[in-house]
């Protein structure tokens, strides 16, 4: 349910109690274990944490808002939706004991949304971030019609049954963004930035991150050599057995998920976030960080330890 911000009305609405308590991190058994599987546990909880998190800041709304939001607010909404349903999709797989053999992908989808919020709330304030985001899908939506076009124009203006719900799906996408057919760029006159751009605003290496990601959307050589293939003696052979899920892809999306959420709301709410979800927001994000550095730790040990063993066995 959509909850409006401290300062709408004269008593405050919000009700941290809404919120359950946040997870206590076993920091001691993270510090001493040799094995992933407790990081793995922790990273689960911290994910869940931040799904509701962000479902809490994504549902305040101000008492102008409450009779539907702007097309270029509800495209940041939208995201966040994207967003909480792909942590909630890892969050599942992990729990029915799926394995993790989406979870470079998803990380990847979600990358995406994070960047893409991050680029538009940088707008110059007159929208025009906005505009470009939605003609460059458009754009894409006209390719499409068109195609549909030379189809018909082959069967002498016959439209099949598809054709005719593809026309009116596409016709409800111009409706919605308001926009007429007529009006789309080109590609090339657009302006709205490639992937590469939009990432470099995660920091330095959330791209080679993005890279990696691809390479599981797309089935590139290493992922399959990787993940899907076991070498034997003379060659390959098929690997059926689920990857593990690894903490890594978990902690790092429930940290950006909380990465826009301040320019959020100041930009949409007018106003920094209600005092409770500020605190709980900090108290997130440390403990996401020292279960990040204890992982990394982590690592290096057994990398220490994997080292030491093959130098005494050379």
């Amino acid at each position: 349910m959509p909850m409006s911000p401290e300062s709408t009305r004269g008593t405050s609405p919000f009700d941290p109690a809404m919120l359950p308590e946040l997870h206590a991190v076993n920091f001691e058994e993270l510090e001493t274990t040799t094995d992933e599987v407790p990081f793995v546990r922790e990273s689960f909880e911290l994910l869940k944490e931040a799904s509701i998190f962000l479902a809490a800041v994504a549902g305040i709304r101000t008492e102008g808002q409450t009779d539907g939001l702007s097309r270029n607010h509800a495209i940041v909404v939208g995201h966040y939706a994207r967003m909480i349903k792909l942590m909630k999709t890892l969050i599942r797989q992990i729990a029915d004991e799926h394995g993790g053999d989406q979870q470079i992908a998803v990380s990847r989808e979600f990358m995406d949304s994070v960047s893409t919020v991050m680029y538009l709330l940088g707008d110059p304030g007159d929208g025009s971030r906005y505009t470009s985001y939605v003609m460059d899908s458009l754009i894409a939506e006209r390719e499409f019609l068109k195609d549909v076009g030379e189809q018909v124009a082959q069967r002498s203006d016959v439209m099949l049954p598809i054709e005719e719900r593809i026309n009116r799906s596409i016709a409800g996408t111009l409706k919605a963004a308001g926009v007429r057919e007529e009006d789309i760029p080109s590609r090339r006159n657009n302006g709205w930035p490639n992937a590469q751009v939009r990432l470099e605003l995660l920091g330095p290496t959330a791209y080679a991150a993005y890279r990696t990601g691809s390479g599981a959307v797309h089935g590139s050589f290493a992922d399959i050599y990787k993940h899907h293939l076991d070498e034997v003696s003379g060659g390959f052979e098929i690997e059926l057995r689920p990857q593990p899920f690894r903490p890594q892809p978990l902690l790092s999306m429930a940290l950006l998920s909380l990465l826009t959420l301040g320019d959020y709301s100041r930009i949409f709410l007018g106003m920094p976030l209600p005092h409770a979800l500020q605190e709980r927001g900090r108290a997130l994000i440390a403990l996401l960080e020292k279960t990040d550095e204890l992982h990394e730790g982590y690592l290096n040990e057994r990398r220490r330890i994997r080292d030491q063993d093959e130098g005494a066995t050379s």
